[in-house]
């Protein structure tokens, strides 16, 4: 999963993230000027009741890429660091040899192979999901809306415009995929940049990003705001699929405001694949920003999280996470995206998800 762009109000939050990260570093290395300060596990709220098995087990997938991968940086509180691929290796290793749903075990994994730095920009979470569709490979009456693989003549020059290939400008050229039946659905599944469709012929394709038309995004979100039917601080995804549902002609051209277009491939996977080549875990995953953080780095995470079924209410979120993903909207040091499955409730968690809040990176202390 390539995480694209979020929707909306936390579209506006990126922005501000964009430029908070960039207040105070240099254009040849920001990674290097992070201010960051130690804390220990036992003043970090929360930690003791996590459940850092499942954070674990997120971690481990991602050893096989850690260890035959290259050199990688991290910032610190002393600038950069560098983990060397014997370090990653070590740490493995011993993250290997913990039994399966041990907490305790894993909490003293943490403890003995990281040590926790708070990142003193204030950090800023949003949430994505793996949308899920109805389909077929073949047109219906039903099922009408094609889904386009990757042109064999798409450069990294502009292409066609979303409202160009809508209208058919590519039809016959054999690139259709799947057809399914809601244009809204997969506008959310090119915003999320993957997903899965449920194919009227039995099994599932599982949708994974293969390019962009390389045209600007624009978020309806804000586009709706700017029309008049949607207040700014009501921005939510459930809120923009709502109106563009109730309002189908005006909700396409609304949609076609938005010029980028992506192109999928069926990566035949059984579960949402993170941008680092390893599959995401609902709720232990986070998209960073690779240019700080790299792949495989634990990050606990306090935050706010929408409570489903009320509208206005927020609870306490804290977790532990990995990195595994990342995405065109994931700018500067404290700047998470929660991967919160596939299922109704983890649509509803990520349409409404925008937090502040603070991340403490765990850094490899093995040498």
């Amino acid at each position: 999963m390539r995480r694209l762009f979020p929707f909306g109000s936390a579209a506006l939050l990126a922005a501000a993230s964009l430029l908070s990260a960039c207040a105070g570093t240099t254009p040849a290395d920001p990674a290097a000027n992070v201010a960051m300060e130690p804390t220990s596990f036992k003043d970090i709220p929360g930690w003791a009741d996590d459940r850092q098995s499942d954070a674990l087990g997120a971690f481990r997938r991602s050893c096989p890429k850690l260890v035959a991968g290259s050199d990688t940086k991290i910032s610190t509180d002393g600038g950069v660091k560098i983990v060397t691929v014997a370090e990653w290796k070590t740490i493995c290793d011993s993250a290997g040899a913990i039994k399966d749903g041990d907490n305790s075990g894993a909490k003293r994994f943490f403890e003995e192979n990281f040590r926790p730095l708070v990142v003193k920009v204030p950090g800023n979470f949003t949430g994505y999901f793996e949308p899920e569709m109805r389909g077929s490979r073949a047109p219906s009456r039903i099922f009408t809306v094609p889904v386009y693989r990757r042109p064999a003549d798409l450069t990294d020059q502009p292409y066609l415009t979303r409202a160009e290939i809508e209208q058919g400008a590519l039809k016959g050229k054999g690139l259709e995929i799947a057809y399914v039946q809601d244009p809204v659905a997969l506008f959310e599944v090119q915003v999320q940049g993957s997903g899965r469709v449920h194919l009227a012929e039995g099994g599932t394709l599982s949708l994974g990003f293969d390019g962009s038309n390389n045209r600007s995004y624009t978020a309806i979100g804000n586009t709706l705001v700017e029309m008049g039917v949607l207040q700014k601080d009501k921005v939510t995804w459930p809120a923009i699929r709502d109106w563009l549902k109730r309002n189908p002609v005006k909700g396409r051209d609304v949609m076609r405001k938005n010029e980028r277009y992506i192109f999928f491939k069926d990566t035949k996977s059984a579960a949402a694949t993170g941008s680092e080549g390893v599959p995401l875990t609902a709720q232990r995953s986070l998209a960073v920003d690779t240019m700080y953080t790299p792949y495989g780095t634990p990050i606990w995470i306090e935050t706010t999280r929408p409570v489903t079924g009320k509208p206005n209410a927020t609870e306490v979120y804290r977790h532990l996470m990995v990195a595994q993903d990342s995405g065109t909207a994931i700018k500067g040091p404290a700047r998470g995206d929660i991967f919160f499955g596939n299922t109704p409730q983890a649509a509803d968690w990520a349409g409404r998800m925008v937090g502040t809040g603070r991340a403490i990176v765990l850094v490899p202390n093995r040498s």
